[in-house]
């Protein structure tokens, strides 16, 4: 997805929309900040692997992370 399209998209909706992204392993978190990085397709990826990986390579894409996570997890390891 570019920029652009999602700027058509948003634009359908309410502005008071909740925007969220997948949390680690299930539910959904709210996007905490918007991550310029430096990525490329990864053709070795699992199922479970993002299709793109992290790249310092000079032909590499920029793209940008809607990074969330947990704030307030319950933490059952103590």
């Amino acid at each position: 997805m570019t920029a652009q399209q999602l700027i058509q998209y948003l634009k359908q909706l309410s502005p008071n929309t909740k925007i969220v992204v997948r949390g680690y392993e299930d539910g959904y978190n709210d996007i905490l900040k918007l991550k310029e990085v430096k990525i490329k397709p990864n053709p070795d990826a699992y199922t479970w692997d993002g299709e793109y990986e992290n790249s310092n390579d000079p032909d590499a894409i920029t793209a940008i992370d809607l990074y969330g996570e947990n704030q307030h997890p319950k933490d059952d390891l103590k």
